[in-house]
């Protein structure tokens, strides 16, 4: 009884919770009582179970690039600088980036990088598919500084390509995969990208 009173406190559940006492005849019992369409009642564990709260799975990155959401809140000063250095980066475009904005490009995708693998080699976090969204970060940053053609952008990008067997992510890196496209043909960007 004490037991019961304690499990009451520690679960917060009101109510009865109902005892099952095993009898000789158990299993003739259940099957009783399945033949007369009553349920077997639920195991001490079921019963315990049964009062934990349901967290849905997470769903799939679906978010179009270049924007890159919030992820660690340290972080915010760095994405900042990336979303007002893509910005301008965008409207410009990626031929005519002056030299001082290449500069700063390749600064930030450094910093992306760094952070990620920051993040990736630490057992907390190494597992956290989050991490892709520095990755795309400093993917993107390169393709404005350095051009999709070149041999730093290949490098940048296969760290997000890596990340393309994830059941979250793989979908992300898809549209990652076209807004490359779009940056390296010129094309004017829709909302659709």
């Amino acid at each position: 009884m004490e037991v019961r009173g304690w499990l009451r406190a520690v679960l917060g559940r009101e109510g009865r919770v109902e005892e099952v006492v095993p009898s000789s005849n158990s299993a003739s019992a259940s099957a009783d009582g399945k033949a007369r369409g009553q349920e077997e009642p639920l195991s001490r564990v079921q019963q315990l179970l049964s009062g934990l709260p349901v967290c849905p799975a997470p769903g799939a990155f679906a978010t179009p690039p270049p924007v890159c959401p919030s992820v660690w809140e340290r972080d915010k000063a760095l994405l900042a600088r990336y979303h007002a250095y893509v910005d301008d980066a965008e409207k410009i475009g990626w031929r005519a980036l002056p030299d001082a904005s290449r500069e700063e490009g390749r600064a930030l995708a450094a910093q992306w990088r760094s952070r990620a693998i920051d993040l990736s080699n630490a057992k907390a976090t190494e597992q956290c598919d989050g991490i892709y969204w520095y990755f795309q970060s400093a993917a993107i940053a390169s393709l404005f500084a350095d051009g999709p053609q070149s041999e730093a952008f290949a490098r940048y990008r296969r760290d997000a390509e890596s990340y393309r067997g994830w059941s979250r992510v793989g979908g992300q890196v898809q549209r990652f995969d076209e807004y490359v496209t779009a940056i390296a043909s010129g094309a004017q960007l829709g909302a659709d990208i």
